[in-house]
């Protein structure tokens, strides 16, 4: 009998320890709490994310660390203009997609200067900053467009573009090359509207004949479009041509 009191008395314990987790106030202040824990862990993820510099959790602007973590490509000297746009274009998207402040650019992307450009850059940067001021952006992109990428050079492309020619080149080549001249053409980066069609009429004057008699009564004039059935039409005549020489084969061996 003694034993079945105490273990009534152990099972009212147990009773009396569940209640607490039932008991709806306790379970709304639960609810409070875990509201607030979230509310609390959204803020510092918005700080972490708004204060420029990603994981690194630190206020203010970026730092260099962070923007060359995006492992960008070293500038040392070129002849070719073509390569010497392309980095600074592709410079000049990682500036934006960080959203770089003005005043940090130069400071940034001059860090990627080596060799002869770099001793371009020791010489030329006094002669743009003024007192301990930020060198401007756009101060540095024209001496930079004046070093590597001249006016005289501009001039040459446009005409190398007027007076492309495929020749032996396939399509896809012709319209690489079209493509490239194409960027340093002030005709093309005009209007929209405009420059499509002058491209397109452009671009179809320098196709092959075979070709400009398939597409050019089509009159194409969105130039993805036009590129898009050159290559079809391209694709057509040369698989006609295999049939052609294999029927020939065919007709030989049966003379033969």
């Amino acid at each position: 009998m003694a034993t079945r009191g105490h273990d009534h008395d152990r099972g009212r314990d147990r009773a009396s320890n569940t209640e607490p987790e039932n008991n709806p106030a306790n379970f709304m202040t639960a609810l409070d709490n875990m509201a607030a824990a979230i509310q609390a862990t959204a803020a510092a993820l918005g700080n972490q994310v708004g204060n420029g510099n990603g994981d690194d959790g630190e206020k203010g602007p970026m730092t260099l660390v962070t923007f060359l973590k995006v492992n960008l490509p070293i500038f040392r000297d070129t002849t070719n203009p073509t390569e010497a746009d392309n980095w600074f274009q592709v410079m000049e998207r990682a500036l934006k997609a960080q959203q770089v402040l003005e005043n940090q650019r130069v400071e940034f992307v001059t860090y990627q200067l080596t060799g002869e450009a770099q001793h371009w850059w020791q010489g030329t940067r006094p002669l743009l900053q003024q007192d301990d001021n930020a060198v401007p952006w756009n101060a540095f992109q024209l001496e930079f467009y004046k070093k590597y990428f001249p006016n005289s050079v501009k001039t040459a492309k446009e005409l190398e573009l007027l007076q492309l020619k495929p020749g032996q080149m396939y399509v896809a080549e012709y319209t690489n090359k079209f493509e490239e001249l194409c960027h340093f053409s002030k005709i093309c980066q005009g209007v929209l509207g405009d420059s499509e069609e002058w491209k397109c009429i452009k671009y179809e004057g320098g196709l092959r004949g075979d070709i400009l008699s398939s597409v050019g009564p089509m009159e194409v004039r969105v130039f993805s479009d036009l590129v898009n059935k050159s290559r079809v039409v391209e694709e057509c005549l040369k698989k006609a041509a295999i049939e052609r020489n294999d029927s020939r084969e065919f007709h030989q061996k049966e003379r033969n």
